[in-house]
């Protein structure tokens, strides 16, 4: 039940990221607004049959777990977080596909998604016709970033750079990649933070 806890939980909250990312883009809510009540079902579901739960044991576990429903994804993000780490190699791959998937989902529309594990950085590959196209000609000129709109791109990736760093630990990155030459990226974003970003070249 623990381990539906914290599933449940890291799926709320990468759904949030969804359904916020999908209606500000496409206006679109009904994908992700049924993964949020699913993750909260799920989160809901695991606190009720936990065993210190069922036997009304105030000892700290229950406590823990208790919070789990009362208070924000981001304590539940913390609360994987904080599990995984004691839980060696195999849970934090585990939590990588995770991450790993629910970008795919996100990401749908915008391009292909993978996970480099030497570099730890998930590289997001523009697919669609139009980005892809805006993309080549800004890795031709850079000057256009800012008529183009590049900084909301950018913002946006920020973003789930910072949320990704709360759930998994810092060192992990998240590369838009330049379709032209997808060995290269053209923005990057680790712990929050961009560390490359073509229109400041």
């Amino acid at each position: 039940m623990i381990f539906l806890i914290v599933f449940g939980g890291l799926m709320l909250i990468l759904g949030g990221f969804y359904l916020a990312n999908s209606w500000q883009q496409y206006r679109e809510w009904k994908g992700g607004t049924i993964i949020v009540v699913l993750s909260l079902a799920a989160v809901i579901y695991g606190v009720i049959n936990l065993p210190a739960f069922n036997h009304n044991k105030q000892d700290s576990s229950a406590a823990s777990s208790s919070q789990v429903t009362t208070t924000s994804g981001r304590a539940a993000f913390s609360n994987k977080a904080n599990i995984g780490s004691g839980n060696g190699s195999a849970s934090q791959e585990n939590k990588e596909m995770a991450i790993l998937r629910q970008l795919q989902k996100g990401y749908a529309k915008f391009g292909d998604v993978s996970f480099d594990s030497k570099t730890k950085t998930y590289k997001v590959t523009p697919t669609d016709d139009d980005t892809v196209n805006a993309l080549k000609q800004l890795a031709q000129d850079p000057s256009q970033a800012e008529q183009m709109g590049w900084s909301k791109l950018t913002d946006s990736f920020k973003k789930n750079s910072k949320d990704i760093d709360k759930a998994m630990g810092t060192d992990y990155s998240i590369s838009i990649m330049n379709p032209g030459d997808d060995s290269q990226a053209m923005y990057t974003a680790k712990n929050g933070k961009t560390t490359y970003d073509i229109a400041n070249q």
